[in-house]
């Protein structure tokens, strides 16, 4: 079994060094996003960083309580969020993470209109996702 799912990763590194520099970028930002979860999941990071606003104010800042509820929802426990910015901040990672490893395996030609295109959806979903958390106060 272990050796088997070695043989995989091995594999997968192979394939990769025949893969373009942006494929290995995709291949990149996936593999630290799924750290980056793994570690919200098992509670590692969770926690683990006071707020330096609420700590110097005494108030919470937009973003307080995100890492929170990210760790929560990796435990399928929507309920109650803390922060209401959360669920969308976590629908941009999850979506991310599909979005690169797709763009990395896919037999997609690609070209610098793809990447142009990933680009320019990344911004926009970014702008979105982050504008009310960023910008609430201009709201």
């Amino acid at each position: 079994m272990i050796q088997n799912s070695k043989q995989k990763w091995m594999n997968l590194l192979r394939k990769s060094k025949t893969k373009s520099t942006y494929q290995k970028v995709n291949f990149t930002l996936t593999a630290v996003l799924l750290i980056v979860l793994l570690l919200l999941f098992l509670g590692i990071i969770s926690g683990l960083v006071r707020c330096p606003y609420e700590n110097q104010f005494g108030i919470p800042c937009s973003s307080c309580g995100v890492s929170r509820d990210i760790f929560r929802y990796l435990r399928l426990d929507f309920a109650t969020p803390s922060n209401p910015h959360s669920l969308k901040i976590f629908i941009f990672f999850i979506g991310q993470v599909f979005l690169r490893l797709g763009l990395w395996m896919s037999k997609i030609k690609e070209s610098s209109a793809t990447i142009k295109l990933d680009i320019i959806v990344s911004i926009l979903w970014i702008v979105w996702v982050f504008r009310s958390l960023l910008f609430g106060w201009l709201l």
